[in-house]
């Protein structure tokens, strides 16, 4: 019975890494691009920043240093709290190509971020737009690549896939495995796929026609959306226009949290939505959690405590085999995924089966505050997390977003 067990987790490991691997492989790359200065649209390259005093410099910076000919730079404070606005304000003085906006109050029935959008782009006078995130840094060759792909394979709307920056130990632990498993929701890029009604993008990073945008209203289409830029990509690949998420690693990277904390918080303020906060698709994944990255491990632990008393029957031999495949398949893909990892070291391998363990830990989080009807201070704003899909600000605060907003996402970064 054990044996069968053990040989079915098997066969479920190389199912979910077979999954993994067609992601990656089907994953459309960023070509160098070749075009001529004279035929490259003017950009304008929006970022809306709300606390974000440790990153806004670094991202600005970044842009301002883009190796594209013509761009202007919207950054738009979004009723920050810290020295952002200062930043960003000593920073617009120093170069003509940033255009400084304070943002203001949300109108009813609009999203904070949606909101400081859709003002910025009103200061915006580009052919084609950039909405990125102020966590984000960017090569050179960002802006150049991304748009030339863009006009190249007449995409409307464009969003790529981040290189994901790490420097704590929790985001070392909790990020790989996290992230890692989003892919499986959609592993053969139907997004791609003019047929499929798949439509979500990578809001760190999205790139579309000027004129697209304006004619399915833009950010006002979605501003009761708090996850705005899946929502932006479904009205666009609904109202007929092409979509496309590509591998954005050699583009640009991103560092969502710096610490345990800021991790914990921002993940389970809508982590349980993600899963339509229903319990048994909680224990779905609670059960695929430990049987995926914690059980070889215990099954090792298990080998070497008969091994040791020099019992080596037929089943340890068998079980023995199927743990080293296991084990295996384990190491493939810790090794596919890391390549969208910066700072992940071959040790971190090791550190997996207490990463499965961190994320179920989460998971549980997010479900309690969501039953419980617990609190989350996010950004300066506290909120109360529903089992209605919704974030919705704690009694007595300022209503920033409507009760009835959706917040489906794999970005949780707003």
């Amino acid at each position: 019975m054990m044996l069968s067990f053990v040989l079915l987790n098997t066969l479920l490991i190389l199912g979910l890494y077979s999954m993994t691997l067609a992601f990656y492989k089907l994953l459309r790359p960023i070509e160098k691009s070749t075009r001529a200065e004279k035929d490259l649209p003017f950009v304008s390259i929006l970022v809306p920043a709300r606390n974000e005093e440790t990153k806004i410099a670094r991202c600005i910076e970044s842009l301002l240093a883009q190796d594209y000919p013509n761009f202007e730079l919207v950054v738009i404070d979004d009723r920050s709290t810290d020295s952002t606005g200062e930043i960003i304000a000593t920073l617009a003085a120093k170069d003509s190509r940033i255009k400084f906006v304070k943002g203001k109050d949300a109108p009813s029935g609009w999203i904070g971020k949606c909101n400081a959008l859709a003002y910025a782009v009103g200061h915006a006078s580009g052919d084609w737009f950039i909405f990125t995130d102020a966590d984000t840094y960017h090569h050179k060759n960002s802006v150049r690549d991304s748009v030339s792909h863009a006009l190249s394979n007449q995409i409307d709307l464009l969003s790529f896939v981040p290189m994901q920056e790490l420097g704590s130990v929790s985001e070392k632990l909790i990020m790989p495995v996290l992230l890692s498993a989003f892919l499986l929701g959609d592993s053969f890029h139907k997004v791609n796929d003019p047929k499929s009604a798949i439509a979500y993008a990578y809001g760190q990073y999205i790139l579309c026609r000027r004129s697209s945008y304006m004619a399915l209203g833009g950010h006002h289409s979605v501003r009761d959306e708090i996850v705005e830029d899946h929502a932006l990509a479904r009205v666009f690949k609904q109202r007929g226009y092409k979509i496309e998420i590509a591998d954005g690693k050699t583009l640009y990277s991103v560092r969502m949290y710096t610490d345990l904390e800021s991790l914990w918080l921002g993940w389970t303020k809508n982590l349980y939505s993600f899963i339509d906060s229903k319990p048994i698709y909680l224990a779905i994944i609670l059960v695929m959690l430990q049987i995926v990255l914690v059980m070889p491990w215990a099954y090792l632990g298990f080998i070497a405590s008969i091994a040791v008393t020099g019992d080596i029957s037929e089943f340890l031999l068998r079980m023995t085999g199927l743990v080293t495949v296991q084990l295996g398949v384990l190491a493939l893909w810790f090794r596919l995924t890391k390549e969208h990892f910066a700072g992940a070291r071959w040790y971190h391998y090791f550190w997996i089966p207490f990463g499965g363990l961190a994320v179920s830990a989460l998971w549980v989080h997010a479900a309690f505050l969501v039953h419980t009807g617990g609190q989350v201070n996010w950004k300066g704003r506290r909120y109360v997390v529903n089992n209605r899909r919704t974030i919705q600000p704690s009694p007595g605060d300022h209503m920033e977003t409507p009760m009835d907003a959706k917040l489906v996402s794999r970005d949780a970064t707003d």
